[in-house]
């Protein structure tokens, strides 16, 4: 993957705006006007069915096999969702097209919407080197003799002690004896001993100093594999140990939402007879399936993993390990054990070689788990000067505040709006899910734009934060959530439930449905953000910090690395904070399991780090319930915490 620098650059001159946007060569049409606040008439989300986006284009572009005009209509313009550039080109937006021009923005002196930098994980994965947490080694075992007293055993201390590693008197598991005679008996004699490393028990939990046996050498292969066990979805990566590399990566929905989309239902489900077996199977099997296809990716044989690493919340953590979590959800909500040991494999059922061992990240506590220890390890601000607040939003909200001083965390309970959970028309971040969404200012027609440019079958996290602040900063949504009276606007419609925004009519939608945002939904998420920066707030408080003092946030979880902060910041869900402040880490719990999987520092960092966060517990702050409330408008009843939002209020209604 090329980085940033190296991806080549054109700029696209918008007009009648006169506005130049700077787009990566290959970058659709469409995207980059949305990207740039330019209004172009699309409301099928890019697919190509409405031909609404016509735009006349001078220059060097590429246009799909896909397009809806026929040829003799291309004269007169393409389709930006159609239209990949290719080089600098002029677009003229035709005036039924851009209706009425450009979008308002934050941004000073510019409509362009800031692009933001991400941190790069991988490097600091790369810092820390390869030391991984078990070793091979290859020794060649003598053959059996008539000796009195000889054994199988004793022949394999003997060739292992020749080479520095002392087994004799060590524990063997029995399930290794009972492969020893084959093993030892092929290729001559031939083995490869996987080892824990330097027995090091911080680390290794009192694994057995050999942890497997395998046929010949196979030494110089070293394979282990980096799971994210998140409440919504798994992650996974295949690690080479040798040359510190990813070889594939896989992810899907954990099949534990069955049984519920939050921890407590998951808690719930546990509860009942024979339920937490059930409950940790279907997460089995989800990790099971993701190791399948990274198999097929790779070429390789799943028994050829020495070992697993997984980042989990502490649900998450103990279901996977079949550990009672009831108790993390009743009050004084006390978890089993924040630290686990190693786990074989066979234990598990996970497919890999029966030996193999699973390390868990550690946890902070009840709310606040090894998917955050990974995270914050990985964003590599615990051991820094600028002050930081961490976030990974999702079905959870967790929150880090602090630097190499201190560390403080809280949980708060966002529920499954950001994954579209509890939205009329909600679906997850897919294909054909609305990611962006602008209005015609004058009659609140929309521009909408889907995941893939796919028509459209709903609306996930992402295009719901960016929905709501749009009809917001129109003024179709009052502070409290609730629509304006629908005179004039053609999408709004009453309904038994109250006003809905129609976003596309069924003619565009991928169900033949009107897709629609109710004023519940509008509240669903109000609730959502209210719970995240009511803990960003309270959490603040505990240490006497106003939004100003922070250097730098940053963004964690797959859901983050798609939001759009302008937009955020405009609901009220992130601080009003200037926007070069931000940054995105994507899937910190994966880049830190990886890190720890790879680096054995980075193992003993991470549990250095359990111990030093400390967790406050929102559910008996007084402050919290009171800031929650607050925050249940657009942005908030404290308009001195939003003040760019409250200026842009205030140029638009004077204009």
């Amino acid at each position: 993957m090329r980085s940033p620098s190296e991806i080549e650059t054109c700029h696209i001159t918008f007009i009648p705006d006169n506005i130049i946007a700077e787009a990566a060569v290959g970058d659709n049409l469409l995207k980059v006007a949305v990207d740039h606040g330019i209004h172009i008439d699309a409301t099928c989300g890019g697919a190509g069915v409405c031909g609404k986006c016509r735009v006349e284009v001078q220059g060097d572009y590429r246009l799909s096999e896909a397009d809806y005009l026929h040829e003799d209509e291309q004269e007169a313009g393409v389709l930006a969702c159609r239209c990949e550039v290719l080089g600098d080109c002029t677009v003229t937006v035709p005036e039924a097209t851009r209706v009425t021009g450009t979008l308002p923005s934050r941004s000073e002196g510019s409509t362009r919407r800031v692009r933001l930098t991400g941190l790069d994980a991988d490097a600091r994965v790369h810092e820390c080197g390869v030391s991984p947490l078990l070793t091979k080694q290859c020794v060649t075992v003598e053959p059996p003799a008539a000796d009195v007293g000889s054994t199988d055993r004793f022949r394999l201390a003997a060739a292992l002690e020749k080479q520095g590693v002392p087994l004799r008197g060590s524990l063997i598991d029995i399930e290794l004896m009972r492969r020893m005679p084959t093993v030892l008996r092929e290729q001559d004699g031939q083995v490869t001993a996987t080892l824990s490393a330097q027995r090091d028990d911080a680390i290794c939990g009192g694994l057995p100093l050999l942890v497997n046996l395998e046929t010949g050498d196979t030494s110089e292969k070293l394979y282990a594999v980096a799971f994210d066990i998140g409440t919504t979805s798994v992650w996974a990566q295949w690690l080479d140990l040798k040359a510190g590399t990813v070889l594939a990566e896989a992810a899907d929905y954990n099949d534990q939402i069955r049984f519920g989309a939050d921890v407590i239902n998951r808690i719930l489900a546990c509860k009942k007879e024979g339920g937490l077996s059930r409950v940790r199977q279907a997460v089995v099997d989800t990790m099971n399936r993701l190791l399948e296809q990274m198999a097929e990716q790779c070429g390789l044989p799943l028994t050829s993993l020495a070992y697993a690493v997984a980042a989990g919340n502490t649900t998450m953590s103990h279901i996977l390990l079949e550990v009672d979590p009831r108790h993390i959800q009743l009050a004084p909500h006390v978890p089993v054990t924040r630290f686990f040991p190693p786990v074989k494999a066979a234990t598990l059922g996970l497919s890999l070689d029966s030996q193999a061992p699973l390390f868990s990240i550690p946890n902070v506590s009840a709310w606040v788990g090894g998917d955050i220890v990974a995270g914050a390890l990985v964003a590599g601000f615990t051991d820094d000067d600028p002050m930081t607040l961490y976030i990974d939003l999702g079905t959870n909200g967790e929150i880090v505040v602090g630097n190499k001083e201190f560390l403080m965390s809280a949980s708060c309970s966002a529920g499954p709006a950001f994954e579209g959970g509890g939205i009329k028309h909600g679906v997850r971040a897919m294909k054909g899910a609305i990611e962006d969404f602008h209005l015609n200012g004058p009659d609140a027609e929309p521009m909408v734009l889907t995941i893939g440019q796919a028509r459209a079958n709903g609306i996930c996290g992402s295009g719901l934060i960016n929905t709501v602040a749009a009809l917001f900063l129109a003024g179709v949504l009052q502070p409290n959530g609730k629509y304006i009276a629908p005179d004039g606007i053609r999408r709004l419609r009453e309904t038994e439930d109250g006003l809905e925004y129609v976003l596309v009519e069924a003619a565009n939608s991928a169900g033949g449905q009107d897709i629609t945002l109710t004023e519940v939904d509008v509240e669903n998420l109000l609730r959502a953000k209210a719970a995240v920066f009511a803990g960003i707030t309270t959490l603040m408080s505990e240490v006497g910090m106003d939004p100003s003092m922070f250097d730098q946030v940053l963004i964690a979880g797959s859901f983050g690395q798609s939001l759009d902060v302008e937009r955020a910041i405009t609901i009220g869900l992130l601080p009003d904070l200037p926007l070069d402040r931000f940054r995105f880490i994507g899937n910190g719990s994966l880049a830190g399991a990886r890190l720890t999987a790879q680096c054995m520092d980075g193992f003993r960092w991470s549990e250095a780090l359990a111990h030093r966060i400390t967790y406050i517990d929102l559910g008996v702050n007084p402050r919290f319930m009171d800031d929650y409330v607050a925050g249940m408008f657009l942005p908030h009843t404290a308009g001195h915490l939003f003040p760019a939002v409250t200026e842009l209020l205030r140029r638009q209604k004077d204009g």
